[in-house]
């Protein structure tokens, strides 16, 4: 559905129905909204509306991007600067939550303050809205047996997806979502499925293990699956790339798709949009290669000259991938591989073998109680499920905890590409139904909904029965947190316990479900109609349990997506440690006022502070996204996600950074916010 302009008192407001996300733009006076064509904006958006105004301030103090008529880029202005330009024709990206751009005929002038940005005029301006949602969903389904040559066509068709062959695809918006697959009796691949002419082509043994490790790889090169006897990339030139030069096909796809994706993000500066970026600036240097001569060659050129780079050479300077996506080499594992394959994920091949349901929750439960605090590759085992759902497991990588895992069913992908739209506000539940938990119920109460900038309907519940429960749960809502007792029969009410798989269906999108051994009753919430959840695999500690309900609450408010969330706490809480995911860990309830979602970790330096910043990414800002540290020092750009700087910054460049918005801030191993912190009592 496409986003939707409202008019205000003092502006418009421009509304994204899917992800619920509202950006509201200031005119100063009330306006005449005018739907018009899309084509009056010169790129992509899905809706337009036209204004007369001679100002528009912005709810934020983000960059604003101003192109001339051709699309080339002639200013970024950054929060601590300000542009005047003469009259002409421009094109202004205001993006927020959704994208957007404004098409004027002006002079125009651009400064901010700690809050807002404020773009002037000249008088009786005639501007040109247009705006499209970053949420994304296939396009269309592709029909498919379970025979390796027919997947294998339907995995080529999901290059056709990509609205650029050119390195500007390593922008999360030029790439849209992979076609849906669906099991069916034969192949079956839309006319309008058009395959990118790549000259590239990767050769695969027809086994579904290894069809499933280079999808994501084939998707993201426009490239043609075919049956061959090695595993191999060739080109139309004849070039030939062996994808087991590794240990393993694994090892070997995964770096090749972050070494193409890579080089990717640094050449495609060179192109329309030529930012300052961090990371050219440090690997150009070790590069044997033009950079801007490499830019206008064809994608198989490119690839050839890419894969000649040492691997060992550029990886330390790689954004962390973070996500990681466990199949089973079996026909139940296809039906997935249009989701994860659109986060660019890195596929593993799950081992099949059989071990007894028992056996299996031990090692878990042993696993999930080691912490530690250096960084680890290992991924929790989950528990074998008993609840007859079909899942597959993933992994988020942590900088400073052991990896966050979910168990996510094939519904979780479906009720999030499918969720029907809605205009109202955010609608949050919390119910509680532990008398000696009530302390997390106050503390959230003061959490949600607190952004002047998002409208809330929050409702707290005490003491449900089952029956008052089930109907909330039926609800069509944002997000459910429950703070009370779960156990293999389900929640506790007050005459008894309601399981959620006896009811047909969930209105919760999003859940937390602060309760012991909520593991089993997350997954019922996720293929009953929620997208994903935080749930616990075992027994927690009320005291722990009130710290990190608090906490993930807040988080979540300021558009954390859940494995964000959980990584954030983890930091700081060693009782997080028993928490997992239940379903799409991407999942978010509100959207991010700061850009990508992010954690800033400090520490005291003489008379200065070391100040280090960990971004996220998340369904708007995914793998190739930008972020920005408006730190007085620091002019260039870095790539999401993952850890940037150091940078130095005095005890006023620092205040004046957290007046900028109110972000989780790790001080010596302690979780704290940017609106309450003291910086001199640091």
């Amino acid at each position: 559905m496409k986003p939707k302009f409202e008019p205000t008192d003092d502006g418009l407001e421009i509304i994204d129905p899917i992800e619920r996300h509202r950006y509201r733009l200031t005119t100063h006076e009330p306006v005449s909204l005018e739907t018009v064509s899309t084509d009056r904006i010169q790129f992509p958006v899905e809706a337009a509306v036209e204004v007369t105004a001679e100002m528009i301030t912005l709810p934020t103090n983000e960059s604003v991007y101003v192109r001339n008529g051709d699309g080339s880029m002639v200013a970024e202005v950054r929060p601590s600067k300000q542009v005047s330009l003469p009259e002409n024709e421009y094109t202004l990206d205001i993006s927020g939550p959704l994208k957007v751009y404004a098409y004027i005929e002006s002079s125009v002038y651009i400064y901010s303050d700690s809050e807002r940005t404020y773009i002037t005029l000249d008088e009786s301006t005639r501007i040109t809205f247009g705006a499209r949602s970053y949420h994304r969903r296939p396009a269309t389904t592709i029909t498919s047996t379970a025979e390796p040559t027919d997947v294998m066509k339907a995995i080529s068709a999901f290059g056709s997806a990509l609205k650029s062959t050119t390195p500007e695809r390593s922008y999360p918006t030029h790439r849209g979502h992979p076609a849906a697959i669906e099991m069916g009796d034969r192949l079956i691949i839309p006319e309008a499925i058009n395959q990118p002419k790549t000259g590239i082509q990767i050769e695969i043994p027809p086994e579904l293990g290894q069809i499933f490790v280079i999808t994501p790889l084939a998707y993201y090169l426009g490239a043609k699956v075919v049956p061959g006897k090695e595993p191999q990339l060739t080109t139309e030139d004849g070039f030939t790339y062996n994808l087991e030069r590794e240990d393993t096909l694994e090892e070997t796809v995964e770096q090749t798709l972050k070494q193409v994706f890579f080089l990717d993000c640094i050449v495609r500066t060179e192109g329309h949009t030529p930012l300052p970026l961090h990371e050219r600036q440090i690997v150009e240097p070790m590069l044997e290669f033009d950079i801007c001569s490499i830019y206008n060659k064809k994608l198989f050129e490119q690839l050839e000259i890419y894969l000649s780079v040492d691997f060992e050479r550029v990886e330390p300077y790689f954004p962390e991938w973070r996500l990681k996506t466990y199949l089973p080499p079996t026909p139940d594992a296809i039906e997935f591989l249009p989701y994860v394959t659109d986060d660019l994920a890195i596929i593993k091949v799950q081992k099949q073998r059989k071990k007894s349901a028992s056996v299996t929750q031990t090692e878990a439960i042993e696993d999930f109680l080691r912490t530690g605090n250096t960084r680890t590759s290992r991924t929790r085992k989950l528990p074998t499920d008993q609840t007859g759902i079909s899942t597959i497991q993933q992994s988020w990588s942590s900088a400073s905890s052991s990896n966050i895992t979910s168990k996510t069913s094939l519904s979780a992908f479906q009720h999030s590409v499918g969720r029907s739209p809605r205009e109202d506000p955010i609608e949050i539940e919390v119910v509680c139904n532990d008398t000696e938990m009530r302390e997390e119920l106050e503390t959230v109460n003061g959490v949600y909904g607190v952004r002047e900038e998002l409208p809330f309907d929050v409702s707290l519940r005490y003491d449900l029965e089952i029956s008052e429960l089930e109907k909330t749960l039926t609800k069509n809502i944002d997000f459910f947190h429950f703070i009370g007792h779960i156990d293999e029969d389900g929640f506790q009410c007050t005459d008894g316990k309601l399981d959620v798989a006896s009811m047909e269906k969930v209105g919760a999108k999003a859940f937390f479900l602060n309760a012991c051994q909520s593991y089993d009753q997350g997954l019922h919430l996720v293929e009953s109609g929620s997208i994903g959840g935080i749930v616990t695999l075992n027994d927690i500690v009320n005291s722990g349990a009130i710290k990190v309900g608090s906490e993930i609450a807040r988080l979540l408010n300021q558009g954390f997506p859940l494995y964000a969330a959980l990584d954030v706490v983890r930091k700081d809480n060693i009782i997080s440690q028993q928490y997992i995911i239940s379903g799409d860990g991407m999942t978010t309830i509100a959207q991010s006022e700061t850009g990508p979602p992010f954690v800033c970790l400090i520490d005291r330096e003489e008379d200065d502070f070391v100040v280090r910043m960990e971004t996220y990414t998340t369904t708007g800002l995914q793998k190739g996204s930008l972020c920005i540290p408006y730190l007085e020092e620091n002019d260039v750009h870095f790539l999401t996600s993952g850890e940037s700087g150091p940078f130095i910054s005095s005890e006023k460049q620092l205040s004046n950074f957290f007046e900028m918005g109110d972000f989780p801030v790790i001080v010596n191993g302690s979780l704290n916010w940017s609106s309450e912190i003291l910086l001199d009592e640091l």
